[in-house]
């Protein structure tokens, strides 16, 4: 799921973006979708089926990254194999308790095999689907639309009418390029509600 697409930035711009420019759109679309998760320090697009290792420190709790839903929890050996799994939700409290996404992860020692996180590098690992929200954010796609709409009106000055490939050429943006961007149009200020600090 794109942070915003053709459509909106057409609407955004009250231009007509030719089709035959599709590829440079997604490749913009795609750049500026990694400049807002680099900025904001988190995913908006959910990621499913998947795992994520973290490194245990011998606490009963693990901060992890945003998380929608838990499949299981794993601890690992030195080779990687599976030493202990949690998979009941009896087994583990999830936070904060009342909104999602979760953050980290506390062992109930009473009903779980182990009663806390073993140290190790890389040596837990958490199965589920990671991500800010199942949608997108309806601020993050206005950032994203507002930064594709300007990476094309910087690529030409002169834009008129219907946009083409042809006009466009091989312009680039940098994601320098995109900060600048951002702070000129207020982009950081839409998505300043969503950056995360970092614990430490």
């Amino acid at each position: 799921m794109a942070y915003t697409n053709k459509a909106r930035v057409q609407n955004l711009l009250m231009i007509t973006i030719d089709d035959s420019f599709a590829t440079q759109m997604e490749e913009w679309v795609s750049a500026v979708s990694r400049w807002i998760d680099n900025y904001t320090g988190t995913t908006f697009e959910q990621e499913s089926d998947t795992y994520k290792l973290y490194d245990g420190d011998g606490t009963r709790e693990l901060v992890i990254d945003e998380l929608l839903t838990l499949t299981k929890i794993e601890t690992l050996d030195e080779d990687g194999d599976v030493d202990e799994t949690l998979d009941a939700t009896t087994q583990y409290y999830l936070y904060p308790a009342n909104k999602t996404p979760k953050f980290r992860i506390h062992i109930n020692a009473a009903n779980a095999p182990i009663a806390i996180f073993p140290r190790g590098h890389q040596n837990i690992k958490v199965t589920g689907t990671f991500g800010h929200s199942a949608t997108i954010i309806e601020d993050v796609r206005l950032a994203a639309t507002k930064l594709v709409a300007a990476i094309i009106k910087e690529s030409k000055t002169d834009i008129t009418g219907e946009i083409t490939s042809e006009r466009l050429g091989e312009y680039s943006v940098s994601l320098q390029d995109l900060d600048k961007i951002a702070d000129r149009l207020g982009v950081k200020d839409i998505l300043q509600p969503y950056v995360i600090v970092p614990i430490g």
